[in-house]
């Protein structure tokens, strides 16, 4: 992937020098060449992490980190938020939880159905809920919440832009959704981030943490801020596993596309081409 110079590595390389302008250009490859490498490793977790049965899958998880944080949440009875980023294995932490937690997990469908009905079957075999995107997704999130049920959202996904608002992301600007902001405004709900870490010889690290508090606040532009320095701090605890190839800054605050053939930053693209 690497020498084939293609579109994950322009984005992974965009990306970086966005995150980490800082940060010499020698140490930025070497970062994408890594996280290039970790990517392949996730595509290929999709398939142990859907098809190995739970007996065979389950001890690949040696080590828990902050369970106890999860337990006390889901003990108070108020609904839990698991933000979940593309980071690690994200499938398997959600999919290892559900054995024990009830989870409502909002999920974009694939435009075909044959292949909504293939990625249900896998993500579903535990119990785990999946709803649509949408008013009816959003519907069932706060229902479970009310009912002290846990929900899953991916925090980091680029929202439409009528449902988000720009907050600082690794120094940068950058569209993010309110979703979160919003539920836990109308259901009280707490929030805790989730991620499975890969370790040597295809183990498996679950590790939950803490929140930034700010995504508490009232102020929606304060809590954008708490929910995107939360995402911040599991990223760098295994930096390379985060998904670098993710448009992350599609769009620049004027909501001019980014072009991430740029690999130094990304400068506009003209959408009304003369």
């Amino acid at each position: 992937m690497w020498r084939a110079n293609g579109r994950s590595r322009e984005i992974t390389e965009c990306n970086l020098a966005i995150c980490f302008p800082g940060k010499p250009e020698d140490e930025r490859i070497r970062l994408a060449r890594l996280s290039l490498y970790e990517f392949n490793l996730s595509i290929l977790d999709i398939g142990r992490t859907w098809l190995w049965p739970f007996e065979r899958l389950d001890p690949r998880v040696t080590r828990m980190v902050g369970l106890d944080l999860l337990r006390k949440l889901a003990a108070s009875g108020t609904g839990t938020i698991l933000l979940a980023p593309h980071l690690g294995n994200w499938e398997l932490a959600l999919l290892f939880l559900s054995k024990d937690y009830s989870i409502t997990t909002l999920y974009k469908p694939p435009k075909a159905a044959v292949f909504d009905d293939f990625v249900r079957n896998f993500r579903e075999r535990r119990g785990t809920k999946l709803v649509p995107a949408g008013s009816s997704g959003v519907r069932a999130l706060l229902k479970a919440l009310k009912s002290g049920q846990m929900v899953s959202v991916l925090p980091d996904q680029v929202p439409p832009i009528s449902s988000g608002m720009f907050a600082p992301f690794f120094g940068e600007m950058t569209l993010t959704m309110t979703l979160v902001t919003s539920l836990i405004q109308r259901t009280n709900a707490k929030a805790i981030c989730v991620y499975c870490k890969r370790l040597p010889h295809g183990d498996y690290e679950l590790v939950l943490r803490a929140v930034d508090d700010r995504i508490y606040d009232p102020d929606c532009e304060t809590a954008l801020a708490g929910l995107n320095s939360s995402v911040e701090s599991c990223a760098m605890d295994c930096i390379d596993q985060y998904q670098w190839q993710y448009k992350r800054y599609k769009f620049l605050r004027n909501l001019e596309r980014r072009d991430y053939r740029d690999r130094h930053g990304g400068a506009p693209v003209d959408l009304n081409p003369r």
